[in-house]
């Protein structure tokens, strides 16, 4: 696997990305592009995605702002996260990376929501949408969950959510633990080698992850509601979502699946938040079929 790692600039946050196997790329077939989910990195994907894409196809990783190695500017305040910035912000991060190219972009969790948030504004390097574990809303159960109710309380509660951060950031079994609340089935998510290579994927940007600017992340995103717009969808999306995931409700996928005009829905039995994890070869089985299917309706 050939890895080019570097930065684009969007609005005043550097976004980090890697770009795999470039040297297999086409100028025929769309990109493909992933977006990993908060409390990951932009390195989260080196191991999660289909065997073959690691020797066999070209594709990128981009970061979500706020998410080291990516950088925010010294003005970034937690007022500014919102659905229209979120827009700006990955929006201008695709173009400066891909040009005028068209793109699939694949997003696990809250890059589920960029996704399908892209689409809803029409950026314009989309082809098609893939959105795993995605929301409409900013409500979450788990873990997750906690941090997010505690940021959204505001600045008073800044400390405590501050706090867990680095907790996770001093230990080591916390982390393990964390990760693993995010699966339903967690012994099939344990006995995958690919949950242990994930977190070492990960390891070294968590450990210097910035807690004041997740607090800010995660203060805005509490309030995202985007379930009134997904009517705007014009193009192909795949929802892919586990039956028992415990931190997006099962709810949401349904409403992502009847109000996006189209969409695909795939559910995975008995799987919670990590389905390519959790159950490998069907997460990846259809992540295959959803690329094959989006990349032949292009014109």
């Amino acid at each position: 696997m050939e890895v080019r790692e570097g930065f684009v600039e969007s609005s005043g946050h550097q976004l980090a990305y890697l770009a795999v196997n470039e040297h297999l790329a086409s100028g025929e077939e769309p990109a493909i592009v992933f977006i990993h989910g908060v409390l990951a990195s932009v390195n989260f994907w080196r191991d999660c995605v289909p065997p073959e894409f690691k020797e066999g196809r070209a594709w990128y990783s981009l970061s979500l702002p706020a998410h080291h190695p990516s950088t925010v500017p010294e003005n970034f305040s937690t007022g500014d996260v919102d659905e229209a910035w979120f827009f700006d912000i990955v929006n201008g991060a695709l173009q400066q990376l891909l040009g005028e190219r068209k793109a699939i972009v694949v997003g696990h969790s809250t890059g589920g929501f960029c996704v399908l948030n892209l689409a809803i504004h029409q950026a314009p390097n989309l082809l098609g949408i893939i959105s795993i574990a995605g929301f409409h809303r900013g409500e979450w159960g788990g873990a997750e969950g906690m941090l997010l109710r505690l940021a959204g309380f505001g600045k008073w509660a800044k400390a405590l959510f501050v706090s867990n951060i680095v907790v996770s950031q001093w230990s080591g079994f916390v982390r393990r633990t964390f990760a693993s609340l995010l699966a339903h089935d967690r012994q099939a998510y344990r006995a995958n080698p690919l949950s242990q290579r994930m977190l070492e994927n990960i390891e070294q940007d968590t450990l210097v992850q910035d807690p004041t600017a997740l607090f800010k992340l995660f203060n805005g995103i509490a309030r995202l509601e985007i379930a009134d717009q997904l009517h705007r969808i014009d193009m192909p999306c795949y929802v892919f979502s586990g039956t028992h995931d415990p931190v997006v409700p099962t709810e949401q996928s349904r409403v992502l699946a009847s109000e996006i005009p189209g969409a695909r829905w795939v559910e995975f039995q008995q799987v919670g938040h990590m389905p390519f994890i959790e159950d490998s070869d069907a997460c990846f089985d259809a992540l295959r079929q959803a690329l094959k299917d989006i990349a032949g309706s292009s014109p």
